[in-house]
């Protein structure tokens, strides 16, 4: 059973929980974010997959170092066996099964979290986990299998992690449907600004409409699957239907006049509508509380820095090229960071408990 936590919580608060990073905005420091939350989970003795989902590949390039992502892209026409494009080469074939003989996450050193690589030719598989959704709609036992691989996955592997992060791309797409219908909780990174707002409505719309298809074919693809003697439950509810933990709001630059810093106003105001916005999200969550995560610093230059080391903000050393004023920044930012990922690994595990 997972229990709420306060504080640091012991090694068995875990119960391969799942946690994907969302915004179909971006720009929101969602990689970021998602990957030195991964660390911190790392770094209370939790063992930690990150899932990269997202075709630009950021989760993959900032926890791998140089020569791991040498070793996995240098070579194009080898590459895609070394991802999660290798898990999924039976799709492309007309098959609904995993190749779990292509499971090999990589250890990001660092970080101290294992990595499921993405890879740029995902977007390929936008169409094909389209056509399976509509088999799912239909009750069709094959295109559930294939809507449901991300579950299929956990079900293999989860005794071996504790939680897996999903690093999903801006896309309200086909392949994050499939990443969110094998997810347990998401977090919606977001910015200040109209766009987020808007996206928080697009997100809700979103969600809603594939979990009615969703229901309607459930029982269906549930009684084919039986018929054809395949071990594969088709939940229901869906987790992720009240999943929803909360957002996170990236802190914006103010600006200064005559040497006085002043609050940006369309900022100030986009700011304070999130949590009016952010009730249409919260139709997806059965969690009492503000979906308010907090604040996540604006970093500047640090940022960066991590990426060139390929380490989490709180793992950077002088060694590293911290100087200066850095180092007490640092510690401000890791503050920041972790009163954040604390009350999202509260919510999550109230999410999961429930």
């Amino acid at each position: 059973m997972v229990a709420a936590r306060s504080g640091t919580p012991p090694k068995e608060f875990w119960v391969a929980a799942s946690v994907a990073f969302f915004n179909n905005k971006g720009g929101v420091g969602k990689t970021t974010l998602a990957c030195n939350y991964a660390a911190y989970e790392a770094s209370q003795g939790n063992e930690v997959l990150i899932v990269d989902l997202d075709p630009q590949c950021n989760s993959t390039q900032l926890v791998l170092d140089d020569d791991q992502w040498d070793e996995i892209y240098e070579d194009r026409r080898t590459s895609e066996p070394k991802t999660v494009m290798g898990l999924l080469r039976h799709f492309r074939g007309g098959e609904a099964r995993l190749d779990m003989g292509a499971w090999n996450p990589i250890k990001g050193e660092r970080f101290d979290v294992d990595v499921l690589p993405g890879h740029p030719s995902l977007s390929i598989l936008e169409d094909l986990l389209s056509e399976a959704w509509s088999g799912l709609k239909a009750g069709g036992a094959a295109g559930a299998r294939r809507s449901l691989w991300l579950r299929a996955l956990r079900e293999e592997i989860e005794r071996k992690y504790d939680l897996i992060v999903i690093d999903a791309s801006p896309s309200l797409g086909a392949i994050n449907r499939s990443a969110l219908v094998g997810s347990d909780t998401f977090v919606t990174p977001m910015a200040p600004d109209l766009f987020s707002l808007y996206a928080l409505e697009n997100i809700t719309g979103w969600f809603e409409r594939w979990i009615k298809e969703y229901d309607g074919g459930r029982v269906g693809a549930q009684e084919e699957l039986e018929a054809i003697g395949y071990e594969l439950k088709i939940p229901d509810p869906l987790p992720i239907q009240h999943g929803f933990v909360g957002y996170t709001v990236q802190q914006y630059v103010s600006r200064s006049s005559g040497g006085e810093v002043r609050q940006t106003e369309a900022y100030e105001q986009h700011r304070r509508e999130i949590p009016k916005r952010a009730r249409s999200l919260s139709r997806l969550s059965r969690l009492d509380g503000s979906p308010d995560l907090g604040t996540v610093p604006n970093m500047f230059s640090m940022i960066p820095l991590a990426q060139s080391c390929h380490s989490p903000i709180a793992g950077l050393q002088k060694e590293d090229g911290l100087r200066g004023a850095q180092i007490s920044q640092q510690q401000r930012y890791v503050d920041q960071l972790q009163e954040v990922f604390g009350n999202i690994a509260t919510r999550v595990a109230e999410a999961v408990a429930d």
